[in-house]
């Protein structure tokens, strides 16, 4: 109801007008919004013009084009409200467990596992559930096959998202894909039914703020596990060949690169393989490639 008073209180927007906004948030920030997102993109836009007192689509428009001192900040703000974090602990369980077979594999072809370090790349981390999953799963992995150095890194665009991320905190009910031996073991309670996760987990992560569409400034090492689910929705065909080709310049040799099952289609990598998986998306980088089942 109050989300229906908001978009009558928006001011209009012609089809010059939106097309213009279209093409400029789709070269600053590579989301495609086809005309159907129209209402959601004035939604948007009013919601964070009245944040900042501004009454004009246009004079937003500007300050955002020209690049105003806080324009950057305010493009993180405005991509914060045009992208939908939506996302649990353990989301599609299956690639999951591809990761940890993978990884399973890749110690076996090291026997001294204690001075292997698995990097995992959590792109477009949202609130940080997919990054803490990342690093149950190598944690839990340890039980298997001793211990071995592990870290996560989170990368999203909204401030605000990987704030929450940092923290750590969830609500009981944003705790649903992890068992209550999981729960219990790496999470504790702080009061009103919010659990955060344990210091042992927390301390294998690092959260970083980028945005996809550039990625000069992503984080400058090679990666055995990147994944990336549900955030290639946002872009044309062709910006998501763009964008994974760049991705794979940051896996390692042997390396895997985890997508979303249907995120993509008739994309082929001349360094990589795809696995063998009917209910995952995943490539393998060749050489010294640890099968993944």
């Amino acid at each position: 109801m109050a989300e229906a008073v908001v978009l009558r209180q928006a001011p209009d927007m012609g089809a010059a007008e939106f097309a213009r906004w279209q093409k400029l948030i789709e070269v600053r920030t590579g989301i495609h919004l086809p005309e159907h997102r129209k209402p959601f993109l004035m939604l948007a836009l009013s919601s964070r013009m009245r944040e900042i007192g501004v009454e004009d689509y246009n004079d937003y428009f500007v300050s955002l084009r020209d690049g105003a001192p806080q324009a950057s900040f305010e493009w993180a703000c405005l991509v914060d409200l045009l992208t939908v974090h939506e996302t649990r602990f353990f989301r599609h369980e299956e690639s999951f467990e591809l990761v940890r077979s993978y990884v399973r594999n890749l110690l076996k072809q090291n026997g001294e596992q204690q001075k292997r370090s698995i990097q995992a790349w959590s792109v477009g981390c949202s609130t940080g559930e997919e990054v803490y999953s990342l690093a149950l799963a190598l944690h839990e992995l340890q039980d298997e096959t001793g211990p071995f150095y592990y870290g996560v890194t989170g990368t999203d665009i909204s401030y605000p998202a990987l704030a929450s991320a940092r923290e750590g905190i969830y609500h009981l009910r944003r705790l649903i894909g992890l068992s209550d031996e999981q729960r219990e073991r790496y999470f504790q309670a702080v009061g009103d039914d919010y659990y955060q996760v344990m210091p042992a987990v927390r301390q294998r992560t690092c959260f970083v703020q980028g945005n996809v569409h550039d990625l000069r400034h992503a984080p400058n090492q090679l990666f055995d596990i990147i994944y990336c689910q549900n955030l290639l929705i946002y872009f044309q065909p062709e910006r998501r060949r763009d964008l994974l080709n760049q991705l794979v310049e940051h896996l390692r040799p042997g390396g895997m690169l985890v997508l979303a099952p249907g995120e993509v289609l008739r994309w082929h990598h001349p360094a990589l393989t795809r696995i063998q998986n009917k209910q995952c998306l995943a490539f393998s980088h060749r050489g010294s490639n640890p099968q993944a089942e």
